[in-house]
């Protein structure tokens, strides 16, 4: 999971087209769910993608900015 993390957060320096579309699909997804939750440090972190700017996922306690980033991740409750 680590490693995937990474990955998510390589992809967030890049910006590249591929990770950034698919980081728009999830993220209108995580938007609506109850186990987003905003974290107090990781609002530093901006994110162009604001609806996830600053949060988590409750349920793995990933930054949404990596997670959604990175293609080997998943969704902890297969919302995508």
């Amino acid at each position: 999971m680590i490693k995937n993390i990474l990955n998510g957060w390589q992809n967030y320096l890049e910006k590249s087209e591929v990770s950034e579309k698919l980081a728009e699909q999830r993220a209108e997804k995580c938007v609506t769910c109850n186990e987003m939750k905003e974290g107090k440090l990781l609002n530093l972190i901006k994110d162009e993608l604001k609806e996830v700017q600053g949060h988590y996922c409750k349920l793995c306690y990933c930054p949404l900015s990596a997670k959604i980033r990175s293609e080997k991740e998943s969704c902890p409750i297969n919302k995508w």
